[in-house]
């Protein structure tokens, strides 16, 4: 089961180019919304909202409280500054806690290859997420995959490798590999510069030799 988190909301008023006002008190603007959900205008503060998004990122279930009424939300997206990267704006969507959602999972790569450990190969991360059907609050965070296994350069994991560890179910094609291995070239030694070649010395003729 996912970890889930709460953020406190106050509805908001202040839109369009107003809403800067709202940025320079610590405040990030925000729009809820979802199937048979009418979308409202919110405001977060933007310290909390930083702190939680880092642990949940958005595959983890958001108890968003309105005006003290709880109402389920994944972080849909979110808009930042071009130039600082800020958050400037948030897009949460209303879940229905008892219905199957489709979202994409990363995937983590545990443990070590033999091969990569010993600096005979690099790992290839092929797949970095995975399409997963689940209810909201069953969808996994991430979903590890150990490489352990990986102790000869044929070696790969597919889709079909992954151990589900939960009630949640994978749609990728089971035959996409995940992770494997890759050669590690050897370095190239650089060839010997050439040695120059002396010049050749002009000799002046003496006076002798031109008589």
């Amino acid at each position: 089961m996912s970890v889930q988190h709460t953020i406190d909301a106050q509805t908001r008023t202040i839109i369009g180019k107003k809403v800067a006002a709202l940025r320079k008190q610590g405040l990030i603007p925000a729009t809820v919304y979802g199937k048979g959900f009418t979308p409202i205008n919110v405001q977060v503060e933007d310290r909390a909202f930083n702190l939680t998004y880092r642990k949940a990122g958005r595959t983890s279930l958001i108890n968003l409280t309105i005006d003290e009424v709880r109402t389920s939300v994944f972080v849909q997206a979110v808009q930042r500054h071009p130039v600082i990267r800020n958050i400037i704006h948030i897009d949460f969507k209303v879940v229905d806690l008892k219905v199957a959602i489709h979202v994409e999972v990363p995937v983590n790569a545990v443990g070590e290859s033999p091969l990569v450990a010993r600096g005979d190969a690099i790992l290839n991360h092929a797949l970095s997420v995975v399409l997963v059907e689940a209810l909201p609050a069953e969808l996994p965070q991430h979903i590890d995959v150990d490489v352990s296994g990986l102790d000869t350069m044929d070696k790969s994991i597919h889709v079909r490798d992954i151990k589900v560890a939960g009630s949640y179910k994978i749609l990728t094609d089971p035959e996409t590999v995940v992770l494997s291995l890759a050669q590690v070239r050897a370095i190239e030694e650089e060839p010997a510069a050439a040695t120059p070649a002396e010049p050749e010395l002009i000799r002046r003729p003496r006076e002798s030799d031109e008589a």
